[in-house]
């Protein structure tokens, strides 16, 4: 909105300046002799004046039709010449002046290049008609191409910026759905990883009631709830990451692998809200497929602080249990290696002896 309103103030400063200079041309030319009249030569300069200010005023404010604005431009062009066959010397030419500034900047670049070699041309036939010196020929001329070589070079700075603008507009389009689907994936992890776990929890309580096993049930449920808990806390964590606040990465890492450990190498150091969630939730996939495909089996969390990166490895091995089963699938390492890459990182996994490995290394 503030570029709209600030293009409009330069259209309409533009448009000013383009009728003061006619006010001054006008009064500079009713001031020199010859001066403009009713009869022979005085005649012919007040018709082209007259014609040529009312041309000049069409193209400026850029009345009517396109048509009628480029018919506004060759009158006042024709007016400029007229002007000098009738007074050489004089001011008339810069009619034909601005002709060229206005077709440079309101016509197709080809057609505004044409009508100043016609214009130019015909106001140097016009000075040598008249008897002007080789100089003032030249000069004018040179004056018509010149504008026409400053309007182009303004055309394509023009045309340099608006794609500058459609730039940084798709720019931000793409980071605008860059952060929605951020966004999704932070809110599909907690619900995936908190409702999949508590659905489960409340099958295997309806499983006991039918069996009129309720005091077993009633842990389930107890248990439950604790999960439902648990994933609150979660989305309050990922809303704070979201707004940019530090993740106590250390701190939940201890959290998420009670009975499992964690080998901390290095000196802990702040990270990024995003940096810290990435890892965070690579260790929380991570653990939840060993739970989901190996129940049972032994886990190695490590989190090294590194100069340049931090590296968290989640290794399983050992025998395991049954898989469970109920759990959603989730974005499982697709979405690892996606949250990663957003963050800068790379996540690596595969297996590893009679386990299991995931290695994400984040920069930090």
């Amino acid at each position: 909105m503030l570029e709209f309103v600030t293009e409009r103030r330069m259209a309409r400063y533009r448009q000013l300046r383009s009728l003061i200079i006619l006010l001054v041309v006008t009064v500079a030319m009713v001031q020199d002799e010859p001066r403009p009249g009713l009869t022979g030569r005085g005649l012919a300069l007040s018709a082209g004046m007259a014609i040529g200010a009312a041309a000049w005023i069409a193209m400026t404010l850029r009345l009517g039709a396109p048509r009628l604005q480029q018919y506004s431009i060759v009158v006042c062009m024709a007016a400029g010449v007229e002007l000098t066959l009738a007074r050489p010397g004089g001011y008339g030419a810069a009619f034909s002046l601005a002709a060229v500034t206005i077709a440079c900047a309101s016509l197709p670049l080809p057609r505004a290049a044409v009508l100043t070699g016609i214009g130019a041309v015909l106001l140097a036939a016009a000075h040598a008609v008249a008897g002007s010196p080789l100089e003032s020929i030249v000069i004018w001329a040179g004056a018509m191409l010149l504008l026409l070589l400053l309007g182009t070079v303004r055309r394509e700075r023009e045309a340099r910026a608006a794609q500058h603008e459609l730039l940084a507009g798709e720019q931000a389009k793409a980071a605008a759905l860059a952060e929605r689907a951020r966004l999704a994936r932070e809110i599909h992890d907690v619900l995936a990883h908190s409702l999949s776990a508590l659905s489960l929890q409340l099958e295997t309580a309806a499983a006991l009631l039918e069996r009129d096993r309720a005091a077993e049930a009633a842990v389930i449920v107890d248990r439950a709830g604790r999960l439902a808990r648990d994933g609150l806390t979660e989305t309050r964590r990922a809303v704070s990451a979201l707004r940019g606040d530090p993740v106590p990465l250390p701190e939940l890492l201890r959290e998420l692998t009670a009975g499992s450990g964690l080998t901390l190498v290095g000196e802990a150091r702040e990270l990024s809200a995003e940096t810290g969630l990435a890892l965070y939730r690579s260790a929380q996939e991570a653990l939840t497929n060993v739970r989901k495909h190996a129940p049972g089996s032994a886990v190695q969390v490590r989190l090294e602080y590194r100069p340049s990166e931090v590296r968290l490895t989640v290794r399983n091995h050992g025998p395991a249990g049954p898989p469970a089963t109920g759990l959603s699938p989730g974005y499982g390492l697709t979405g690892l290696r996606e949250r990663a890459e957003l963050a800068g990182g790379t996540v690596e996994a595969g297996p590893s002896g009679d386990g299991w490995l995931v290695d994400v290394r984040m920069p930090g």
